[in-house]
């Protein structure tokens, strides 16, 4: 069967068709909504196959008149989404197609895109994932010894789990702890970041949660957002005092008490960081990696 592939602008996409899409197959995750790409990409198209049977995002930006692919903030993979089955008919004309649209960028692709990451040659990045549709012990159990000695140590009645916090201090918190670190995040992109939270939590899928010293002191905090498959570790920080109290893996377990016994996965979105990496890993989930597209006009 011979499938069209068409490239269409975001406002001329129908939202339904494409969020029915995402909502459908497994590598559909929560950042290909079309609701995220419009509230985050500076700009974005749509790569449709067929009527909709699967799609590809495309953020892209112009400079000097050229358009190129970019990684927007927030959104960690996007890439073909549908029944991949499908993709191994139409690879030929998609991989075309996404080197003819842009003449140079980055783009992130999912999980389940192995056939364009051999043939674009992407590098792999690192993401943790966690079952959680199991009991907490069942999840506790993975966990690495050392993670487990510093929970148990942790003296009962040192932190208080709280969800009161709002996605605005949430947010800033980020900000002021580790923006330093980021500077190719702006004021407008965290701006946007606040609008799509308000955007999501109006649908109940905006999840923010504390550990608080007795006093009601914050230490670390956490916004994750949720779909009917993952729940996402969109931002996570921890302040100078709740790094010596080793607040963050107390917050991290205390969410996954809440959580466990549910048909989602927890995504801890990274990381290549070597000391991140390492801190996630020590929760016993396993890596399933993305793939990281650089084109040039010779790739």
């Amino acid at each position: 069967m011979k499938y069209s592939i068409d490239i269409f602008s975001a406002h001329v996409i129908n939202q339904q068709e494409w969020d029915a899409c995402v909502s459908k197959h497994s590598n559909g995750l929560i950042y290909a909504q079309y609701d995220y790409l419009d509230r985050i990409c500076d700009h974005w198209s749509g790569l449709v196959i067929g009527d909709y049977e699967a799609i590809v995002p495309l953020p892209w930006r112009r400079k000097y008149g050229f358009r190129y692919y970019y990684i927007p903030p927030f959104i960690q993979q996007l890439g073909f989404i549908g029944d991949t089955s499908l993709l191994k008919l139409v690879h030929e004309e998609l991989i075309q197609k996404i080197r003819n649209y842009a003449w140079y960028g980055d783009l992130h692709f999912n999980f389940s895109n192995l056939l364009l990451a051999s043939e674009l040659h992407c590098k792999n990045r690192t993401n943790f994932i966690i079952d959680l549709n199991r009991n907490y012990l069942e999840i506790y159990k993975d966990y690495q010894a050392d993670l487990k000695h510093l929970i148990l140590k942790i003296p009962e009645g040192s932190f208080q789990y709280s969800k009161q916090n709002t996605i605005t201090d949430t947010i800033r918190h980020y900000q002021q702890q580790y923006a330093s670190r980021m500077p190719h995040l702006s004021l407008e992109d965290f701006g946007r970041l606040d609008e799509l939270c308000r955007f999501y939590a109006s649908r109940g899928n905006c999840i923010i949660r504390s550990a608080l010293k007795p006093d009601g002191t914050i230490l670390s905090d956490t916004l994750l957002l949720k779909d009917q498959r993952r729940i996402y570790h969109l931002l996570n920080t921890t302040f100078p005092e709740g790094r010596e109290t080793h607040s963050n893996p107390w917050l991290l377990d205390q969410i996954f008490r809440e959580y466990c016994n549910r048909d989602l996965l927890f995504d801890f979105e990274g990381s290549d960081l070597p000391g991140v990496k390492n801190f996630y890993k020590k929760f016993g989930g396993h890596v399933q990696p993305y793939f990281h597209y650089r084109r040039n006009i010779w790739h």
